[in-house]
């Protein structure tokens, strides 16, 4: 009875740290979705460490701010859009972007799901590249447009995804715009310009929403294990394409957080769980 009692203890104890939330790293698989107009979405999945810097308190604990370093891990990969549809994105094949999230804090996060308030920290690069393939699929020069999804500026800053600001490409007679802005948790927006069944323009908004809540979908717990955090961030591309020199594509980024034990704390747990069924049996056959 003691061993059971203690492996009992031991797989709690596992669990509450667990759920325990201060300013120390945790574990969490990912998914970026970049989604481009009405191309299907490119996904990339990963994971890393954060650094979440919320509640010191008892648990549950609230999810402050979180820190993202590219060198600790991170969603990265490339996603490829084919486009099927010529007369929407005319002389374009494909869309290609490598992306990876740079460094950068988000927060307050529990209180801006919770409330009418704003991000004050809201600003992580979302490095890489797209490439817009012309013509054919080989995306190779001259038949390709490149657009870094940061870039730096004469001022010594950064603009970019994830971050704000204007970006330029242009592949001879092909002009592409896109008015960056940074991450948020509230509801994301961006236009999209398409025909309508007489030929003419029409625009539509689409949206995407940020959330954050803990394993029982409350966000005071959103910093314990099993806790989710969706961050977004929109951005307005414009083009010279078949409808004139300000066509309108809606581009969002989406950032899915999933916060996940160390693999430590599932062997013990799983230990634990294992030492429960095999006392278990015992006393039933005894």
């Amino acid at each position: 009875m003691r061993k059971l009692l203690g492996l009992g203890a031991a797989v709690a104890v596992a669990f509450a740290v667990a759920s325990t939330a201060g300013a120390k790293p945790l574990n969490w698989s990912g998914t970026l979705t970049l989604g481009l107009g009405t191309l299907p979405p490119s996904v990339i999945t990963g994971g890393g460490v954060a650094t979440v810097n919320g509640s010191a308190g008892p648990i549950p604990a609230h999810l402050g701010n979180i820190r993202l370093a590219a060198s600790r891990g991170q969603v990265t990969g490339t996603g490829t859009a084919f486009v099927t549809d010529p007369e929407t994105y005319a002389g374009i094949n494909a869309v290609i972007i490598e992306a990876q999230p740079g460094t950068g804090t988000i927060g307050p996060i529990s209180g801006a799901v919770a409330s009418t308030m704003a991000l004050t920290m809201n600003v992580m690069p979302l490095g890489g590249l797209a490439r817009v393939c012309l013509i054919d699929l080989s995306c190779t020069a001259p038949n390709v447009l490149l657009i870094p999804l940061t870039q730096p500026t004469t001022m010594g800053g950064t603009i970019g995804i994830g971050i704000g600001g204007h970006l330029d490409g242009v592949a001879g007679a092909l002009r592409i715009s896109i008015e960056a802005a940074p991450w948020t948790v509230k509801t994301a927006t961006a236009i999209d310009q398409t025909d309508d069944n007489t030929g003419a323009a029409a625009f539509h908004n689409v949206t995407r929403m940020g959330f954050a809540h803990g394993p029982a979908s409350g966000t005071t717990s959103t910093a314990a294990v099993s806790g989710v955090l969706q961050i977004v961030s929109p951005s307005q591309v414009r083009t010279n394409l078949t409808q004139g020199s300000n066509v309108k594509v809606a581009a969002i980024s989406e950032l899915l957080i999933h916060f996940i034990p160390e693999p430590g704390l599932l062997l013990l747990i799983g230990s634990g769980v294992v030492g429960l069924v095999v006392l278990g049996r015992s006393r039933m056959r005894h």
